[in-house]
């Protein structure tokens, strides 16, 4: 602002003031009607100064207040363009006129940040009655003291928030400044109150939870207040429900992250034994998104081990009274070492007898092809489910609808109790002492599964035994051994008569010599052999100059 020439001229007219009452008093005009105590002769040097004009230093007499703040630096009239009071303050102009003149502009076009204390935000479109009101002066009597009028003053405001605004929080923040947290543009949204600098900085979504889910408001109408110190925030709890009940304990912290309640720490510090299924055995080893699909607090069926487990059986266990539980046989250990017992086995469909009680489980037990586990419901009623037929067959009508066990027994396969006098060859004298292997020998060329003949077998001695006289009796090139040799023993042989089946008779001293007087040993193709024929039938063949 700058003066208008109406000061100059008061300046000039001042000296006239001086004039005694006799000659006459001159004056521009009234003075306001806050000075109109002074609008006389005397009171022309409470403001002017001879030759100076309006002099500041007595204006600052009256108003102390204001020459307190100009001392201080403090306030729009410690500027120096604002030290000159004619400046904006114009007197002389009536009883009625107002001193405080805002320039050409007005007062819409003073600059407020002269003052010292800039309207920035929504304080600019504030009108100045808003601010400057005598209830807002805060020590009016010190006011009055120093000149000053608290109805028309702009003096007497405090800068501080609470000089003008109720403090709705009731002291919870103590005595921060409310622009610590808020700016003039908007009060609701506290753009500079940051929570990390609190007592419980907000970390993961509770950085993105509106105030009023944590801090409550408490009362209603006037009463109404937002609590915002004095918060519980020691323990999870004070905000959230334990969805545990209380089985893991008051420690959140030591499973979940504020990153959201399914954010849990994969920790071994987690105790799973407080849960309602602790973990043993192998589940400990598992990694919880094994069990725990998508979030790790969502609620797993564990009942039954096929909740979570498939049946690798496929149900052959189904029709148990247990409907096939799968801990009847196996532990949380392992899943391969199943807990079923020889004695679990004789309580099944097939009882284990002999031999079959130390075969391992899985040679009967074994793996269909695509299969993980062996198939243990199966056939069992007859040998032949289990066992390939050795004999191809051959054996199946001495069986008949026994099988194997006409023969066979569980205690071993090869102690066998076959009656041979079923077949065309009974077993008598000598034969009957004879192993089974000794006729029915391992055929070469068969596969392993073939390895005995029985049947279409030779009934003949020689289909057996070698004939050890070299073909001496053979008749139309077989030899007859049972003409001769009885089945108790091969030697002597009963059934031979020297007077019947040999050319030569065997009489008088004859019938009385040994055989081997007569038939006596040589050496044949290499093989030692006794010679029964031909043989000469003279006496001079075998008594040759001897004595008879």
């Amino acid at each position: 602002m700058r003066a208008p020439r109406l000061a100059h001229i008061l300046a000039l007219a001042a000296p006239l003031c001086l004039v005694s009452a006799a000659d006459a008093q001159i004056s521009p005009g009234e003075l306001a009607k806050v000075h109109a105590a002074i609008d006389n002769a005397s009171g022309c040097l409470r403001c002017h100064a001879a030759g100076k004009g309006v002099d500041p230093e007595k204006c600052l007499s009256c108003h102390t207040a204001l020459k307190e703040r100009m001392a201080a630096g403090r306030g729009l009239h410690a500027r120096p363009e604002y030290r000159k009071c004619e400046t904006c303050h114009i007197d002389h102009q009536g009883r009625e006129v107002d001193l405080r003149w805002w320039g050409a502009r007005g007062v819409a076009g003073f600059n407020h940040a002269d003052t010292g204390y800039a309207l920035e935000g929504r304080h600019a479109a504030v009108e100045c009655a808003r601010c400057h009101n005598p209830e807002r002066v805060l020590d009016k009597a010190a006011l009055a003291r120093g000149g000053g009028n608290a109805t028309r003053t702009y003096l007497g405001l405090g800068t501080t928030c609470v000089s003008c605004h109720q403090d709705i929080h009731r002291g919870q923040f103590g005595k921060k400044d409310c622009a610590s947290c808020h700016t003039t543009d908007s009060f609701k949204r506290a753009a500079r109150f940051d929570h990390a600098q609190t007592k419980y900085p907000l970390t993961g979504r509770h950085a993105n939870v509106v105030c009023d889910k944590c801090h409550a408001t408490k009362g209603a109408g006037a009463q109404a207040q937002r609590v915002y110190a004095g918060v519980a925030f020691g323990s999870c709890s004070n905000c959230h429900a334990d969805t545990h009940r209380g089985r893991l304990g008051p420690a959140c912290a030591s499973c979940h992250t504020t990153a959201g309640w399914a954010s849990i720490l994969k920790t071994s510090n987690f105790d799973h034994s407080k849960t309602a299924y602790p973990l043993v055995g192998g589940h400990r080893a598992v990694a919880c998104d094994k069990c725990h699909k998508g979030t790790l607090t969502a609620k797993v069926k564990h009942d039954r081990c096929s909740d979570c487990h498939a049946d690798s059986h496929r149900g052959e266990f189904k029709a148990r009274p247990d409907r096939g539980a799968c801990e009847s046989c196996h532990e949380v250990t392992s899943f391969s070492d199943a807990r079923f017992s020889m004695e679990d086995h004789q309580k099944s469909a097939y009882r284990l007898e002999g031999a079959h009680r130390a075969v391992p489980c899985d040679r009967c037990h074994r793996h269909a092809p695509g299969q993980k586990t062996a198939t243990y419901r199966m056939a069992h009623d007859r040998c032949l489910d289990c066992h390939a037929d050795t004999h191809r067959g051959a054996m199946d009508r001495y069986a008949g609808t026994k099988g194997c066990v006409a023969c066979h027994n569980a205690e071993s396969w090869r102690a066998a109790a076959f009656d041979h006098s079923a077949t065309r060859f009974p077993l008598t004298l000598g034969h009957a002492g004879v192993t089974c292997a000794a006729c029915h020998a391992s055929l070469k060329g068969r596969g392993p599964s073939d390895k005995v003949t029985f049947t279409g077998l030779s009934i003949t001695c020689a289909s057996c035994h070698a004939d050890v006289h070299a073909g001496q009796f053979a008749r139309a090139g077989q030899t007859a051994c049972e003409r001769c040799h009885a089945g108790a023993s091969w030697k002597p042989a009963p059934g031979f008569d020297h007077n019947r089946d040999a050319a030569y008779r065997l009489d008088g001293r004859h019938s009385q010599a040994p055989c081997a007087a007569c038939h006596k040993s040589e050496i044949r193709n290499g093989v030692s052999l006794t010679r029964y024929k031909p043989l000469g039938m003279a006496c001079i063949d075998c008594h040759s100059g001897r004595k008879s």
